[in-house]
């Protein structure tokens, strides 16, 4: 892979491409989300809707033992609640740092994820997958003070840094301190440790072992916090009533609406994704699909789902890997599509009634 792009006439850095779809993509979903205030009937309040209240409210109050607005705030991990709080200063509003914060995290994870899918999948799907990472229904989110863009940074460092970096216990930390979806990359290091040796395969034991780390810290504040040792599961599944995303699934099946149809038939897309990644690279296959089973724990909830699912940002490269082989212009129309049900998803953000938890 070169360190530049070649454009007849001009020769630009690699990230040149990456960022400026990032950045697109992120005046794009601040329009809709703009316009979307506008209309009458639709949420105000914005950027701190739904799970952003949370994050923004805990940044400024920290963790409680008790219940708060109806579900438990540690079902909300503390990476980034945690930098908001300190990027904040103690004076600076939280609401205008967070949203800040994510829209520049994205743009620095769009510009990782592309060079990690560059190297693994070629320079078509990694442009490709980018793209509809970027423009996907749910990216909203990216423009708002979600964790989401924290987690694909932690997450592209880990799968950019070399197999026996140590840069990657950090990552794997760091990405399990911001999101559950920090256990997808425990699944896949022990993936690539069971198909390694040596130096490789100690390497990727300590990132999954620093996974594992970072979680039973986090288990063991909620421990100490709530005076029980199993509080961690009074967390997440406190906001649908203990039901696994499986269960949710199935409702949704047997009492169809548009909406449930459309957020299963992006799940279905990306897992598709995913899923085809498995002869093409293994680790970022397995990642994937791990990062999409989480939905199925216990608190999912199928509006929820597709946001859950942009963890999985390998599947997004596999997607343009499965359009490219059949006709190239596929990944153009699929974004093109994406960016269409951005608004759709968005609105329906924007009117659903609470959940628990934003879709």
């Amino acid at each position: 892979m070169s360190g530049a792009l070649r454009i007849p006439g001009r020769r630009w850095p690699w990230f040149a491409v990456p960022v400026a779809v990032a950045v697109a993509s992120r005046a794009y979903s601040l329009a809709i989300l703009g316009a979307l205030s506008l209309v009458p009937g639709m949420r105000s309040g914005l950027p701190a809707v739904w799970d952003a209240a949370w994050y923004l409210r805990i940044a400024g109050t920290g963790y409680h033992a008790w219940v708060v607005g109806g579900g438990h705030d540690f079902a909300f991990f503390p990476a980034w609640p945690l930098l908001v709080k300190v990027a904040s200063l103690g004076v600076l509003p939280t609401a205008l740092v967070g949203t800040a914060l994510a829209n520049a995290l994205f743009v620095a994870a769009a510009a990782l994820i592309w060079r990690v899918l560059d190297e693994r999948l070629g320079r078509e799907a990694a442009t490709g997958g980018v793209a509809l990472l970027s423009f996907a229904p749910p990216a909203y989110v990216f423009s708002l003070p979600y964790s989401e863009p924290l987690f694909l940074v932690a997450a592209a460092v880990y799968f950019g840094a070399g197999a026996a970096s140590r840069w990657r216990v950090a990552a794997a930390a760091l990405a399990m301190f911001a999101r559950i979806s920090g256990a997808a990359i425990v699944a896949s290091a022990l993936t690539r440790a069971a198909l390694s040796r040596g130096r490789e395969r100690r390497a990727s034991l300590a990132a999954a072992a620093g996974g594992v780390i970072a979680f039973a810290i986090w288990w063991g504040f909620i421990a100490h916090l709530t005076g029980q040792l199993t509080g961690f599961l009074h967390g997440s599944p406190s906001w649908a009533g203990g039901a696994s995303g499986l269960a949710r699934i199935e409702v949704a099946l047997a009492r169809p609406t548009i909406s449930r149809l459309v957020w299963l038939a992006f799940l279905g897309i990306m897992t598709a994704g995913a899923v085809g990644l498995i002869r093409a690279d293994l680790e970022l296959a397995v990642f994937s699909v791990a990062a999409l089973a989480l939905a199925l724990l216990p608190g999912g909830i199928v509006s929820s789902m597709p946001r859950y699912a942009l963890a999985a940002f390998p599947a997004f490269g596999g997607l343009a890997l499965l359009a490219r082989r059949l006709d190239r212009r596929l990944v153009v129309a699929l974004a093109v599509v994406f960016a269409a049900g951005q608004v759709l998803f968005a609105a329906w953000a924007m009117t659903a009634p609470p959940l628990g938890a934003a879709p």
